[in-house]
């Protein structure tokens, strides 16, 4: 199993950081009269915003089965928002309670966030609605007004070494301290993407900064070739295919250093491609992973 999944936080005690946030919705839940029931949970991507989420909906006794979870980059519009309203008032399949997680909420349309207004203001009681966003000044205020809401923050340094150095004892990894601070350099406080370099570094059978920096080159270099191939007015898909293989770098790492790249090639020249690129990597792959890097690039290939 994968470290980004074996270690995912099943419980409050095992989330890392926000411990206000966290000792505040545990405090809800013992008293689950009182709990609101539209919240609102913002900060920047990675920082365990629908961990948070999922974790309430199983505290509150929520079954798999009556957990609706939308990634709202992929189902932004309208009908969404209907199939929503006409779910919310039905009986749940297993249980007395139905949880919505609402993802990348703030990539919504104006009319899906005007149609589920009047579902988070009368919401049933057996019904609780979970927005995620990194963005909340994309939402109508009357949907913040009516939503609970609580900022999730990354991890400091000093709980994110804690928290790694842990996980290398599980693993039977011995770290040295260089090694521990580029990954969390490199990963920005992530844990997700932290885990993923990890397990790559396991794979060496030796945990220094040197083979974190060779595992790093090696994929820049891949990405690189992946951008510039994206870029040639005569590239085929076959060729990107070809790159595409050679990856083993975490999707949405890959994309935010397409992003990247791209960013710099339109801010030195005029290139319409590289804004088109951007277009089509806008959006994450938490939930399409390799699927969604591979569609982005059909995209920028087969749509010039």
């Amino acid at each position: 199993m994968s470290f980004h999944i074996k270690y995912r936080p099943n419980n409050f005690n095992e989330v890392i950081g926000n411990k206000e946030t966290i000792q505040i919705l545990k405090g809800f839940l013992k008293d689950k009269e009182k709990m609101p029931h539209t919240f609102l949970l913002y900060g920047e991507s990675g920082c365990g915003k629908t961990t948070i989420a999922r974790i309430l909906s199983k505290e509150l006794g929520c079954s798999e089965y009556d957990t609706y979870e939308y990634n709202m980059s992929n189902t932004r519009g309208i009908d969404t928002a209907r199939q929503i309203m006409e779910t919310i008032n039905l009986q749940s399949l297993t249980g007395n309670i139905k949880v919505y997680i609402l993802d990348e909420v703030h990539k919504t349309t104006g009319d899906f966030q005007n149609a589920i207004l009047k579902a988070l203001e009368d919401t049933p009681k057996h019904v609780y609605f979970f927005l995620c966003t990194t963005d909340p000044n994309k939402l109508l205020n009357t949907i913040k007004n009516r939503c609970s809401q609580y900022q999730v923050s990354k991890p400091d340094t000093d709980e994110m070494k804690k928290w790694l150095k842990g996980i290398c004892e599980k693993e039977e990894i011995k770290p040295d301290e260089i090694g521990i601070n580029k990954i969390l350099d490199v990963s920005d406080n992530c844990p997700r993407q932290a885990l993923i370099l990890l397990e790559k570094v396991k794979g060496f059978g030796e945990f220094t900064s040197e083979v974190i920096q060779n595992i790093l080159v090696k994929e820049e270099e891949t990405v690189i070739n992946l951008c510039r191939r994206l870029l040639h007015p005569k590239a085929s898909w076959k060729s990107v295919t070809g790159i595409l293989s050679k990856l083993e770098e975490e999707p949405e790492q890959i994309r935010r250093a397409i992003l990247g790249y791209m960013s710099k090639v339109v801010l030195n020249e005029d290139n319409p491609q590289a804004v088109y690129i951007l277009e089509c990597f806008k959006d994450n792959y938490y939930d399409s992973g390799k699927a969604g890097l591979i569609l982005s690039c059909y995209e920028a290939i087969l749509k010039k």
